[in-house]
């Protein structure tokens, strides 16, 4: 899907022209716990929007989203649909149970100002970054140097890097200490089979994961999210691409001392018909914990969704989610690892007391062929917030894979 950035968040209808759009809009848990979920309308030229509805020359809509009830408008955002020529209205759902419902009035038009506070994106020459207001929440390393030993070792795989809450630095590992290649949050695979050679892309002998570019036209900037997608080449030991992925990261506005990532990776097989293997320990989409003391990885303790059986060697199957929870500095962080149930299966997740735990899958496709991956990581303080129970990661699990049920009624367009 082709999406250009457009944003406006407004808190006061006097900003609104004549020719505004109006909607009533609809949301139900359906049957689900909410707190802090990221909500969406979607909104089609023929449907909800008049028929032949263009956008604005300038690309850019403000949103107005008001309760019904009235009182205090909420920050939405508006992202254009390239390929539909609709628009998606997002927002954040504070609280919502089961039993409830939320009803908004939503106001369309043209211009607007921008909020206070918003996700921005700034791209460097060793590593990109993504803020919300002055915040850093993410760091991509996408440098790639083979000028000598040492700097390769230090680029031979693009990551992303997590920023904790209190000026406390990175709570993912880099490169260096107790598995070097173990690196923020990673993909690999340390058995890949390319047409009828094999390469290791998780430890990265002999090959490399080098970051290539940005998509300028799927980056998405505002107070509610920010998106980035980024183009990666897999590359054998003769500097040939054999497999790239496309990974698409979103970040949500979330309370205090907490954060919320979304990860589509799209892999794809370019050279030749490719095999994803490994095992679970060495290979899938996984997290890495900054270490507590340099080498000395970090004491990690897991909470499990209800659905995990096994642990032989650390490996846990039929979990739908796993929650590692670990001290960095004065700090307690946890941070829940989910997976979408549209991803390949079976799908088992492993775990390592040192702090590096993920899923794993295996998967073939044929050249030119495509798999589409789906994970969520949720981020808190545990002192902010104490709850680490089985019970609140399986609402978040389920806020996940079951969005809320949104409809959106025109009035009058």
């Amino acid at each position: 899907m082709k999406t250009i950035f457009t944003l406006s968040i407004l808190l006061a209808a006097a900003s609104c022209p004549a020719a505004d759009l109006q909607f009533k809009i609809n949301v139900n848990p359906a049957g689900i716990a909410r707190r802090n979920s990221p909500t969406s309308a979607a909104l089609r030229p023929g449907r909800e929007l008049p028929a032949g509805w263009t956008a604005p020359g300038n690309s850019q809509l403000s949103a107005i989203l008001t309760p019904a009830g009235g009182g205090k408008a909420i920050d939405a955002q508006v992202v254009m649909n390239g390929t539909s020529k609709g628009i998606e209205v997002y927002w954040i759902e504070s609280k919502l149970d089961p039993g409830m419902e939320s009803n908004y009035m939503l106001r369309l038009g043209a211009g607007g100002k921008t909020a206070s506070r918003a996700f921005s994106f700034k791209e460097g020459a060793a590593h990109s970054d993504l803020f919300y207001g002055k915040t850093p929440v993410l760091r991509q390393m996408t440098a790639y140097d083979p000028a000598s030993k040492d700097s390769l070792h230090q680029t031979y795989k693009t990551y992303h890097h997590v920023w904790g809450f209190h000026d406390d630095g990175f709570i993912t590992k880099g490169a260096g200490g107790q598995y070097t290649h173990h690196r923020g949050l990673f993909i690999g695979f340390s058995n890949t089979r390319v047409g009828d050679k094999r390469w290791d892309f998780w430890h990265c002998k002999g090959v490399s994961v080098r970051h290539e570019k940005y998509d300028p036209e799927a980056q998405v900037m505002g107070s509610v999210l920010g998106r980035t997608r980024s183009q990666t080449g897999w590359y054998d030991p003769g500097g040939k691409v054999v497999v790239r992925d496309y990974r698409q990261v979103t970040a949500w506005r979330q309370v205090e001392a907490q954060a919320l990532l979304d990860f589509v990776i799209t892999i794809e097989a370019v050279s030749d018909n490719v095999s994803l293997k490994g095992d679970p320990q060495h290979a899938g989409f996984q997290y890495r914990a900054v270490e507590s003391k340099p080498g000395k990885g970090n004491k990690t303790t897991y909470v499990r969704s209800t659905e995990s059986t096994g642990g032989k060697n650390d490996v846990w199957e039929g979990a739908e989610w796993i929650t590692g929870i670990f001290q960095h500095g004065e700090n307690n962080y946890a941070v829940t690892h989910m997976d979408h149930p549209k991803n390949p299966r079976p799908t088992v997740y492993s775990t390592r007391n040192y702090g590096r735990f993920g899923a794993y899958f295996e998967k073939d496709l044929k050249k030119g062929e495509k798999v589409e991956l789906r994970y969520r990581i949720f981020i808190v303080d545990t002192k902010k917030h104490s709850d680490v129970s089985v019970t609140r990661y399986e609402k978040k699990y389920w806020d996940y894979i079951e969005p809320s049920k949104v409809s959106v009624s025109p009035l009058g367009n």
